[in-house]
């Protein structure tokens, strides 16, 4: 099952590790007031799926999500989601994490490349060293990950 978690504290248990996309919202530039919102599937190293999502996988790899094609169909018109999902997909910083071959790539914008961040992302997709050993990190300062901090 698709795990959605919009939590202010970093999880205090040992997670599974997953793949899925995140976003950061945020209106404020230093990023300090947010909300941590993923879309996840839990795996095994390899990247396998261990489980059958309720969400649609729908990149093109066929084993995660899509940011633009997930935010139109499950956050766009949802009242769940007020004030943030009157936005575009792209307005919000994002990022990404995909585990294939025993490694663990965390691509996000440059904005999050910050501790915090990097620590929650680890935790939130179950990140851990007795989940997975190979973990990279990759910021992204193409079009493909900008958002409202960049385009100011």
């Amino acid at each position: 099952m698709v795990d959605i978690k919009e939590i202010e504290e970093p999880l205090s248990e040992v997670k599974d590790l997953c793949s899925g996309i995140f976003w950061v919202i945020s209106e404020d530039y230093d990023l300090n007031d947010y909300q941590f919102l993923m879309f996840d599937i839990p795996c095994d190293p390899s990247g396998t799926t261990n489980s059958n999502p309720t969400i649609s996988i729908n990149p093109k790899s066929g084993n995660s999500y899509n940011h633009k094609k997930l935010w139109d169909s499950e956050i766009k018109n949802n009242s769940k989601y007020r004030p943030y999902n009157k936005k575009e997909n792209d307005y919000y910083t994002r990022g990404r994490v995909e585990i294939s071959n025993n490694r663990a790539t965390i691509f996000f914008n440059l904005q999050i490349n910050k501790p915090m961040f990097i620590s929650r992302i680890k935790q939130d997709f179950g990140l851990l060293p007795e989940n997975i050993s190979d973990i990279r990190i990759t910021t992204d300062g193409s079009k493909h990950y900008e958002c409202f901090l960049d385009r100011n």
